[in-house]
């Protein structure tokens, strides 16, 4: 059975840039009430919907998982999915 929990929700997402590297990297997102602080970057990829170019980014709290889509046309970020446990 799939663990995965798809949410499809526009969230709050802190950021933090990293000039060496030149990366951005999610810290922590508000999900249901409460922040949650991110410890490991998992993976980060470009893609794309139509025309608009969408970063994807599995992060985790330690304990469960997180898929992030931040679109840079929008300006926006959506919490596609959460693995707890």
């Amino acid at each position: 059975m799939d663990p995965t929990v798809y949410v499809n929700e526009l969230v709050d997402v802190a950021v933090i840039y990293r000039r060496e590297g030149g990366e951005a990297v999610p810290q922590k997102v508000n999900y249901q009430g409460r922040a949650v602080n991110f410890v490991k970057l998992g993976m980060r990829h470009p893609t794309s919907k139509g025309k608009r170019m969408i970063h994807v980014f599995d992060v985790s709290d330690g304990m469960n998982d997180y898929r992030l889509e931040f679109d840079a046309e929008r300006l926006t970020w959506l919490l596609v999915a959460v693995i707890y446990g």
